[in-house]
């Protein structure tokens, strides 16, 4: 007799619980998934992925606050003429650095409400597009920052 009233009260328990948690999530969200098959595994690696694309994200908005710094401190020590090049497209590099890393972490929570969302209904959709298009942003990147490097270095001296 006290299991079953024990099993009543975890019911009553859980019941007020979930609809006090229900009034702010959207119709369809729920906050506990039955633990069928690989349904945990799977959870815990899409947070751990979304935890990578912050990483990710954080990086790229550091370093775009680190190159405007870099070059900012290289510019003290260079002559005035270059040093103003320079910065005509650094500071806009650095900007937009911080947007792309920005725009990786918008690209990570998407994805991460989309996955859960597909994990709860049976299927995993893939991200190439996503994938994709931060390689190519973060090459474009690395190449307009290593072309700035190599034509500070390559003006002339006298100048």
């Amino acid at each position: 007799m006290g299991k079953p009233l024990q099993q009543d009260q975890d019911s009553i328990a859980t019941d007020s619980c979930t609809s006090q948690s229900r009034s702010f999530l959207p119709s369809g969200v729920s906050l506990r998934l039955e633990n069928s098959g690989s349904v945990a595994r799977d959870h815990l690696a899409s947070e751990r992925t979304f935890l990578a694309y912050m990483r990710t994200s954080l990086a790229i908005a550091s370093s775009g606050v680190a190159l405007v710094q870099l070059f900012s401190a290289a510019s003290v020590s260079v002559p005035q003429g270059s040093a103003h090049r320079l910065h005509l497209y650094i500071r806009p590099l650095g900007a937009s650095t911080i947007v792309i890393g920005l725009i990786v972490l918008f690209i990570g929570v998407v994805r991460y409400f989309t996955v859960q969302s597909a994990l709860t209904k049976g299927y995993f959709p893939v991200a190439r597009i996503a994938t994709g298009f931060i390689a190519v942003m973060l090459t474009a990147l690395v190449t307009l920052t290593f072309g700035i490097m190599l034509a500070g270095k390559l003006e002339p001296k006298g100048k």
